[in-house]
């Protein structure tokens, strides 16, 4: 049986939840697609604004990811920001790298547990140093 069949992880998957913790504090700041763009055929309120049918709104990841009012210190890298407890008393929209809702990711979950057994093994076979002076910079692509 696969893990969609109701299986749960193996356990040594279960153990490396600082490895997702990192997975997610670097999807986080740096996700895969900065924003998403949905058409709405009826229409709706938002944030208190009224939105006709037909209109596109966009979703800015990257900039949802990195807003002041849901993260503190939202520039800085703290894997420790997805431990459990704050991630339950966090809203589940304020962290959208695989989109949300009805239209979320189907390989979330996989592409998760797949990252983070692959930064345990590399962080197990080798040693990682900061480069002096390198900052990374974000390229959209």
């Amino acid at each position: 049986m696969s893990l969609a069949q109701g299986h749960s992880q193996p356990p040594h998957v279960e153990r490396l939840v600082f490895c997702r913790q990192i997975i997610c504090e670097a999807m986080r700041l740096y996700p895969a697609a900065p924003g998403v763009g949905r058409l709405h055929h009826k229409p709706m309120v938002l944030g208190g604004a009224p939105v006709s049918a037909r209109t596109r709104v966009h979703i800015p990841i990257f900039a949802l990811h990195r807003n002041k009012r849901l993260w503190e210190n939202p520039n800085a890298f703290d894997p420790d920001r997805f431990a459990a407890d704050k991630v339950k008393a966090r809203s589940r929209y304020a962290f959208l790298p695989f989109g949300g809702g009805p239209r979320v990711c189907i390989g979330a979950s996989f592409a998760t547990i797949e990252a983070a057994v692959i930064l345990a093994v590399l962080v197990r076979a080798f040693g990682f140093l900061p480069v002096a002076g390198h900052k990374p910079k974000p390229v959209r692509g």
